[in-house]
């Protein structure tokens, strides 16, 4: 272990897949001396039977008093009412981090509830699942993941190498991008491919189930995600979301023409092009 960890309390808001996994992992690993979870309704009979956690509660104060480090694991929808809720209750010298899928919103959520009243920085685990809740959380969730910081312009470089040291511990590998790159990416390769899987299920005629294989699930898996949070995150990220839709439109307009006209020439190129990229993007995987 590192001299950074085990730090004192670990706070997490939110007990879902993220949070219940950062949770489960940092108990895991060792990371902290003390572990808070704030936690809701029915999911938090199953987190305090999980043995997990020194402390769960539906009082958010109570788990971020005294913590070093709080993680924000929330749907957007909630950041807002939490983090104005705990923001008094914060040691001035506690770091705050986030998992929030899209970062500009995130970042102006931190800045506003905390700005003067403790340190922040803004974070991302790639890395997640078609299921959603505590049920589904495991330690090894992160592992070989990327995490991308997403730093306030003027940052508190302790405040970073804390965020960046715990997500290193989980077993991420971390990425510092700005707030608005890390959208713009993030656009392309999550969310354009989940409203990608949700059309195609949608488009297929029910009685091609019966034939469907490993390839079909494998594109659509995500697909069976959360509804309401997918919502959330497509509507917070539009105008990336958008321009990523719009040039991946350009590339099946042109395969559609090629296939009309009888050619295939185009579908051929794009089919090259991406097995090309692809196989290259392979050889790039740690």
């Amino acid at each position: 272990m590192n001299r950074t960890f085990p730090i004192g309390r670990l706070a997490v808001l939110g007990t879902g897949l993220i949070g219940g996994s950062v949770a489960r992992a940092a108990r895991r690993l060792r990371l902290c001396r003390e572990l808070a979870l704030y936690s809701l309704g029915l999911e938090k009979e199953a987190v305090r039977a999980a043995g997990i956690a020194d402390r769960v509660s539906e009082d958010p104060v109570a788990v971020v008093r005294e913590a070093e480090l709080i993680v924000v694991a929330l749907p957007m929808a909630a950041m807002s009412s939490i983090l104005h809720a705990v923001r008094d209750a914060l040691d001035p010298a506690a770091v705050v981090t986030d998992t929030a899928s899209v970062k500009l919103p995130a970042m102006r959520l931190l800045q506003e509830s905390l700005e003067g009243r403790a340190r922040w920085v803004g974070s991302h685990p790639m890395s997640g699942g078609e299921r959603s809740g505590f049920a589904y959380s495991r330690p090894d969730l992160f592992e070989g993941a990327v995490s991308i910081l997403t730093p306030p312009e003027d940052p508190d470089e302790e405040a970073v190498a804390l965020v960046e040291a715990f997500w290193l511990a989980l077993g991420c590998r971390t990425l510092r991008l700005p707030a608005s790159e890390h959208d713009r990416r993030v656009a392309a390769v999550s969310h354009l491919p989940h409203l990608l899987a949700a059309a195609l299920v949608r488009s297929v005629d029910d009685r091609a189930w019966e034939v469907a294989g490993s390839g079909f699930r494998d594109v659509t898996r995500i697909a069976a995600a959360s509804p309401e949070m997918w919502n959330e995150i497509l509507v917070a990220n539009r105008e990336n979301v958008l321009l990523a839709l719009r040039c991946f439109l350009n590339d099946l307009q042109d395969a559609t023409r090629s296939l009309e006209a009888g050619s295939g020439a185009a579908v051929k190129k794009l089919l090259t092009e991406a097995s090309q990229r692809r196989l290259a993007f392979d050889q790039r995987l740690p």
